[in-house]
């Protein structure tokens, strides 16, 4: 697998570290070796350049092909589930909340959820958000720090405060820093991949226990524990509160507190790791690309001056939106997504079999040789205003169809604001011996972290 990507046809564009196809595919064994290494390293060359590759018979469909992915997402979703695999890997996070759940308990969990993630109530949370961020850099900016800051840690340890700022009201029922170390051990410990997740078709999996951990029980408790003290105190108007509130509208039933404990864990896991996985190469970017660094100081600084950063500065910070847009479809945290055929079909020209597993791998999408150009390349400039978007089904960082990301556009509002305040506020310099490289493990982090100097902007 190369790591190192081919010059862009526009010689002016920076080509970032990544993993990249090989120039030419290896014995069909080798690559299912590499998978077990690290998934995106087991994709074959075809996957860059063509709508769809299966690497053996029997094996799962992979496909990238726009047309195929509407049927999968959108016109035939019905007829598309996560499959039993997945609901065995991820349970041991969400239990019976929202993420796992069967489609008619899932819709209106969903619904019940989505309140929290409308615009209005998105806006209102922004400056919760500006003055996490504002109060992390000023640990970045300590005069005491003498070593480079691993960059991945610490912004997941901000995104971790501000989604229990935002979504629990704060920290008043637990230890915010002693909860993050325990959901991170739960984390790597509910992320290990099994031999079977690659090797067993989903039927086996739907005969075998879900995964587990020794760390979810008293994490679970905790929660609540907070969910039954929440229920007698006045309300907040955060996502426990809609929680508490929400009902089924056909059934009357409502949520006990073990299933809201259950969307809380998910919710606290989900909202907090994947938007640290951006952000980390976002601020990489910053670091390693001075010009955009620059580009992104210059419009903070034009937008909110050395004022707090609002929701009325969001929309304005369109060339900031511009880099993270580029930075998710460099490094997309979800970077695999599966579904599992209900009936026999064809997806770009393949047959599939019912209940055959059909992968959606994300990062092959986003840069497949015939539907961006200079696909390797870093260019915030191709989501600029004006300039022609990228195909339906072809730019899927959140995913598609019913089951897209609730909670895309607070992610969205929540990196833009951070990436804004961290430009205006620093310099960035990598301090890595060697440039960072993805590893597809759970979601794309860099594999050895991210070391970063972090000093002071130099005044407008």
């Amino acid at each position: 697998m190369s790591l190192q990507p081919a010059s862009p046809a526009d010689r002016s564009l920076w080509v970032p570290p990544a993993i990249l196809p090989p120039d030419r595919d290896p014995h069909p064994a080798v690559l299912g070796l590499r998978t077990f290494q690290d998934q995106i390293r087991g994709w074959s060359r075809s996957l860059y350049f063509e709508d769809a590759w299966r690497p053996m018979p029997g094996t799962p469909l992979f496909v990238t092909q726009p047309e195929a992915l509407q049927t999968l997402f959108v016109d035939q979703a019905q007829d598309f589930d996560q499959g039993a695999m997945f609901k065995r890997m991820f349970r041991v996070v969400w239990g019976r909340g929202v993420l796992t759940a069967d489609e008619a308990s899932w819709r209106w969990q969903r619904r019940a959820s989505a309140h929290a993630f409308r615009p209005t109530t998105l806006s209102a949370l922004a400056p919760r958000i500006a003055a996490q961020a504002e109060t992390a850099i000023d640990g970045w900016l300590s005069p005491r720090r003498k070593r480079p800051l691993d960059m991945r840690q610490a912004v997941t340890a901000l995104t971790f405060r501000i989604i229990i700022d935002t979504m629990l009201s704060g920290d008043a029922y637990f230890d915010a820093g002693r909860m993050q170390q325990r959901i991170a051990t739960f984390f790597e410990d509910v992320g290990r991949l099994r031999i079977s997740y690659f090797l067993m078709p989903d039927r086996y999996h739907a005969t075998r226990p879900d995964a587990t951990s020794r760390h979810r029980a008293p994490l679970l408790r905790e929660i609540r524990a907070m969910v039954a003290a929440r229920r007698e105190a006045p309300p907040r108007g955060d996502l426990v509160d809609l929680l508490l509130a929400a009902r089924d509208p056909e059934t009357g039933e409502t949520m006990d507190d073990a299933l809201i404990a259950d969307n809380l864990l998910g919710f606290i896991l989900a909202g907090h790791e994947t938007t640290s996985v951006g952000l980390t190469w976002a601020l990489y970017v910053l670091a390693a690309h001075p010009d955009t660094a620059a580009r992104v100081r210059a419009e903070v600084r034009a937008v909110a001056g050395d004022g707090p950063l609002t929701g009325e500065h969001v929309d304005a910070l369109v060339f900031t939106r511009q880099v993270m847009s580029e930075v998710l479809r460099l490094y997309p945290p979800g970077y695999l997504v599966t579904r599992v055929a209900h009936r026999d079909c064809e997806l770009a020209g393949h047959r599939v079999r019912a209940g055959s597993r059909v992968n959606v791998p994300i990062y092959a999408a986003h840069r497949h040789r015939s539907r961006w150009t200079d696909p390797d390349a870093f260019d915030p400039d191709r989501f600029a205003p004006g300039a022609p978007p990228p195909g339906r089904h072809v730019y899927l960082p959140f995913g598609a169809g019913p089951r897209i990301c609730m909670g895309a556009a607070f992610a969205m509002m929540e990196s833009v604001l951070i990436l804004a305040a961290v430009a205006r506020r620093t310099d960035l310099a990598y301090a890595g011996k060697k440039p960072p490289v993805p590893r597809a493990g759970m979601t794309l982090w860099p594999a050895d972290g991210m070391p970063l100097r972090v000093t002071p902007a130099q005044p407008a």
